[in-house]
């Protein structure tokens, strides 16, 4: 006859196995939990190898130098010209910042590369 299952015993076994491992790995598994988590630095910020134009997404109340916010703004100021021209002479920006959401973080938003320097 084939057994099928498991006994109480065995049960007990592999629960108090289970539990041991548990306690043995907790500290190693939650020293990552306790640990800071890890900030971005930006190293160079003038770095010129991202083009006057580049659009990305930026997390934070600072925006690095030589970048705008996306945000509908005219290209008519004489400080964007660089911006103006390598976007083929537009008149304005798109707004991309619009959220309509209440749960979207503010410091989350699109800026633009304004200036090589």
């Amino acid at each position: 006859m084939k057994r099928h299952g498991f006994t109480l015993a065995e049960m007990l076994i592999v629960v108090l196995m289970v539990s041991i491992m548990l306690v043995i790995m907790a500290p190693v598994m939650t020293k990552k939990a306790k640990e800071p988590p890890a900030t971005v630095k930006v190293i160079h910020e003038d770095s010129d190898s991202v083009p006057v134009g580049s659009i990305v997404m930026w997390y934070g109340p600072n925006i690095p130098l030589n970048w705008i916010e996306c945000s509908g703004q005219s290209l008519d100021d004489p400080s964007l010209a660089e911006l103006k021209e390598a976007l083929g002479g537009i008149d304005y920006l798109p707004n991309l910042n619009l959220f309509t959401d209440e749960t979207v973080d503010t410091n989350l938003k699109w800026i633009i590369r304004v200036r090589k320097k």
